[in-house]
């Protein structure tokens, strides 16, 4: 492993006593937002466990070989990641990470019907949205969309029906303005697609 290291160029230590005991093993360690060291992933080269169990391959010159076999983690346990992706993010995962990507809220009772379509449309399409119908002050729904980190706010009113658009909100409290639900839904897409951090 340390040759396959030096050849990428990738800087690292070498741990004294630290191997497991059946072979050497590759930890990829990071540092969580306390400091802490974390490792995120392991690869370890296990030559005991195939001669243990009597697991045997034939080998290109008709001999019969004891594998080694390798154990990895390629992202360490869900758990782990998860929570290092929150604490980066600081909860504020991007877009294609988000559980709710876009929440849509009505300004009236005459706009629940549009809103409903825009949530049909974007769930079709893939995208985790919901609407918001409850009969709070779009403020009050606004603020407590972006605690809860939700990327996109699309907020609908008499306007946006007639036009045919969303007026658009980030979580950041930006305003994006008016556009159409395709121009929104291309924009949601291609920031998934690409995995983009922005937002």
């Amino acid at each position: 492993m340390k040759t396959i290291l030096d050849d990428l160029g990738v800087k690292y230590e070498i741990g004294i006593d630290e191997a497991a005991f059946y072979g050497p093993k590759l930890d990829i360690q990071i540092k969580n937002v306390f400091g802490k060291e974390d490792t995120l992933i392991t690869i370890q080269i296990d030559m005991l466990l195939a001669e243990k169990f009597g697991m045997e391959y034939t080998d290109s010159d008709g001999q019969k070989k004891t594998p080694y076999i390798i154990h990895r983690t390629s992202m360490g346990c869900y758990e782990r990641t998860l929570a290092l992706l929150i604490e980066k993010y600081a909860g504020a995962l991007p877009l294609w990470l988000m559980g709710t990507q876009v929440k849509v809220m009505p300004i009236t009772d005459r706009a629940h019907d549009y809103a409903k379509g825009l949530v049909q449309k974007l769930q079709d399409a893939g995208i985790r949205a919901e609407g918001d119908y409850r009969s709070e002050k779009l403020g009050y729904k606004i603020r407590e969309a972006q605690m809860q980190k939700t990327p996109y706010m699309l907020v609908v009113g008499d306007r946006d029906m007639e036009n045919g658009t969303v007026s658009v909100r980030t979580r950041k409290g930006d305003d994006l303005g008016a556009m159409t639900p395709d121009e929104f839904l291309a924009k949601c897409l291609m920031e998934i697609a690409t995995k983009s951090k922005d937002l």
